[in-house]
């Protein structure tokens, strides 16, 4: 047996182990000073009553804050009541192709209309049921209008869909949203949050109570707030209301 050479080979293989552990710690420290840095911009009166209740915020607070305006838009097919209503995909396709946006139009861009303008939403998903998917309307997610890839032993074999075009809005001039920051001690100070409530993720986009028997319908600039176990919660990111959809969120796991 050559020594010398295995006993190079097992000093590279150590030091290619102490750059992988290393990558790692500066990944942990990183995401560290990040959570940080968010936490540190909220009130001093939210954190007290985070720390009060064992709160945690585990996701990253954004710090963009655009001006928008209401949107309204036209259902193109008004959605129907019965949930169980979808389209088949035959032949079904793999879940894998979910995950990569060339591959999910490539095989399902001449099935699914307009599949392009739709984005991935991992806490929208349902385990176990469906992969949820959201309109985008400049770089901006309508949480309503949504698209459900439906699948069952890891195949795509379903589809369901809200098709939607934006309509001339009348609500008056963009307005610079409320901070991030600020809808999340709203929830906390105005205690819709429990004890040991974990934040898992805080989005902008546009969301709206549905009009029903209405092809029309209004959204409004809105951060939504996701808790662990699946509450929702929706801050006006105008006027700072809040609104709830409680249970909604499952997070869907790779199929």
């Amino acid at each position: 047996m050559d020594w010398r050479r295995a006993k190079s080979v097992l000093i590279l293989a150590f030091l290619i182990l102490n750059v992988v552990l290393g990558y790692q710690l500066w990944l942990e420290w990183r995401e560290r000073i990040d959570r940080s840095v968010d936490l540190g911009s909220l009130s001093p009166e939210a954190q007290l009553a985070m720390n009060e209740k064992k709160i945690r915020i585990t996701g990253k607070i954004p710090t963009e804050t655009p001006k928008m305006r209401e949107m309204t838009y036209k259902l193109l097919e008004p959605p129907s009541k019965d949930a169980s209503v979808r389209t088949p995909i035959d032949p079904p396709k793999e879940t894998r192709i979910v995950f990569g946006t060339e591959e999910l139009q490539q095989a399902l861009g001449s099935v699914i209309p307009d599949l392009a303008k739709y984005r991935f939403d991992y806490y929208g998903s349902k385990e176990g049921a469906y992969y949820s998917f959201n309109r985008m309307v400049d770089g901006m997610p309508f949480f309503d209008v949504r698209l459900e890839l439906y699948y069952s032993e890891l195949k795509i074999r379903a589809y369901r869909q809200d098709l939607m075009e934006t309509l001339p809005s009348e609500s008056g001039p963009e307005q610079k949203v409320l901070p991030a920051t600020q809808a999340v001690a709203s929830l906390i100070l105005k205690k819709y949050l429990p004890s040991g409530a974990n934040v898992q993720e805080v989005t902008l986009g546009y969301h709206g109570q549905p009009i029903f028997d209405s092809e029309t319908q209004v959204s409004s600039p809105s951060w939504r707030i996701l808790i662990e176990g699946g509450d929702m919660f929706y801050v006006n990111a105008i006027n700072g209301e809040v609104s709830t959809d409680k249970g909604s969120a499952q997070a869907g796991q790779t199929g």
